[in-house]
């Protein structure tokens, strides 16, 4: 039998190539603001898909990402999630489920409604202004009664 050196270079650099994206893959999805963030919530009626690890964003800018979403005692849908420990949110705050595009991720997006306000959310606080979710079937809808009207 004959050995082939060559097959077996390229057969090794591709394992490390291979390697080295699955090191690069962890690397970037691996949440590393534990260690420096603080957790709010926020209850809604419908939250459309929101799942853990979906962006928690402030006027647009990523500030933190959703870490739990589960049913409370009164069914209505709780969001936990974490945000940067150098982003501070005001007090006076709506949050609502927001989409990348028609068929892009959900994400949350925190809107001030007191950019001026020098009060600012605690850790393990709520936001209790939200506005829930509405599906396009819901915005289509609500263009057609008005529509008749």
């Amino acid at each position: 039998m004959k050995s082939n050196y060559i097959e077996s270079l390229l057969g090794g650099i591709t394992l490390i190539i291979a390697s080295m994206f699955l090191l690069k893959f962890i690397f970037v999805n691996t949440d590393k603001s534990a260690d420096s963030s603080y957790l709010l919530s926020a209850k809604f009626l419908k939250v459309g898909g929101v799942m853990i690890g979906n962006d928690v964003k402030l006027s647009g800018v990523k500030v933190g990402v959703v870490s739990d979403v589960r049913l409370d005692a009164d069914y209505m849908a709780r969001v936990e999630f974490k945000i940067y420990s150098n982003i501070k949110i005001p007090t006076e705050a709506i949050i609502e489920v927001s989409n990348d595009g028609i068929l892009g991720n959900k994400y949350l997006s925190i809107t001030p409604l007191n950019r001026d306000s020098e009060k600012y959310l605690n850790a393990e606080s709520e936001i209790k202004k939200v506005k829930d979710f509405e599906s396009i079937e819901d915005q289509v809808s609500k263009i057609i009664f008005l529509a008749t009207q």
